[in-house]
């Protein structure tokens, strides 16, 4: 198990690394100056030569990966070269709207997929099973911006139940505030990737309908759902650790779309921002934290396939 985990850690170690080069260098080859930016558009050849001189740009690009990346290894992620501020102070305050928001929406897929995926396996054969199925295939095929629009028209508009733009000035200083700002968005995440998990776990659950061993349960007296619970649960539960894995990444991309839409003050909305501005640090910054985000997730998924199936671990020892 040791051996496992020192071999999927360095794996993580190579994966972030890689993806701090590929980051840097598409950075490079985006059109527009971000000298040009600070120094506004009137400004003469010299004085851009001059911002870009003051700001390590001229260096050539080995020298400046090499500057960004160590203080990435010193935990420094570096200063925003339009604000002056610290990258690692702006996205610990963005973090507080971000974590949460994709923390919540993960919670409603989970919510919404696993149960219904579950309950439409059981229910294949007959029209609620059928129905089911065919909402969440056409939800799954619905672009995340039309799904938000239509809960901030149902929600917000219609209902008024919810708020569909902002976050609190004091954020969670105001956590009833704060948590009913994000309900809309996550809700709008987790539907899609809610119905997304129900058609895996479906399928999951169907396979494990079929094994040989459900069924010799199921002769012995137990139900159907009874012998699906007790022995074809550990195989349903590896699809979906899998599948979640995947969605994470999924909820982060989502999260950066969602954060435009309903306005609200996050890593994703800064991403974009900082995009527009050629705000070189900040946008390699936050990009290599999302990414180390999805790698750690599937290190972590490895992790958890190990510890649940045995068989894994079998053929490893063998």
């Amino acid at each position: 198990m040791i051996r496992f985990v020192l071999t999927r850690l360095l794996l993580l170690v190579v994966g972030l690394a890689l993806a701090s080069i590929l980051i840097f260098l598409t950075l490079r080859v985006l059109p527009g100056d971000v000298a040009q930016v600070i120094g506004g558009a009137q400004a003469s050849p010299e004085r851009v030569a001059a911002i870009r001189d003051d700001l390590g740009l001229d260096q050539p690009l080995p020298v400046q990966y090499a500057d960004w990346i160590g203080g990435v290894l010193h935990l420094d992620l570096g200063s925003s070269l339009i604000t002056g501020t610290s990258v690692g102070s702006e996205l610990s305050q963005k973090a507080q709207v971000t974590a949460p928001l994709g923390a919540l929406s993960l919670l409603f897929a989970v919510l919404i997929g696993a149960p219904l995926g579950f309950v439409t396996a059981v229910r294949h054969a007959r029209a609620s099973g059928m129905i089911v199925s065919g909402l969440a295939q056409t939800l799954a095929a619905v672009p995340i911006v039309w799904a938000g629009l239509l809960l901030i028209i149902l929600f917000g508009v219609v209902l008024g139940w919810l708020p569909t733009q902002g976050f609190p000035r004091d954020g969670w200083d105001e956590p009833g505030r704060a948590l009913r700002s994000l309900i809309l968005p996550a809700l709008t995440i987790g539907i899609i990737e809610g119905a997304v998990l129900l058609r895996f776990v479906r399928s999951a659950v169907l396979d494990a309908l079929g094994e040989d061993y459900v069924r010799t349960a199921a002769s012995k007296g137990l139900t159907r759902t009874e012998a699906l619970v007790r022995h074809g649960l550990p195989n349903v539960a590896l699809s979906i650790i899998s599948i979640l894995g995947i969605q994470i990444a999924g909820v982060v991309v989502g999260t950066v779309v969602i954060e435009q839409l309903f306005n609200l003050p996050g890593i994703g909305r800064m991403l974009v921002t900082d995009v527009g501005n050629r705000d070189l640090p900040k946008v390699q910054s936050e990009l290599l934290l999302l990414t180390g985000v999805v790698l750690i997730v599937g290190f972590v998924v490895d992790l958890l396939h190990r510890l649940i199936d045995p068989r894994q671990r079998e053929r490893a020892d063998g």
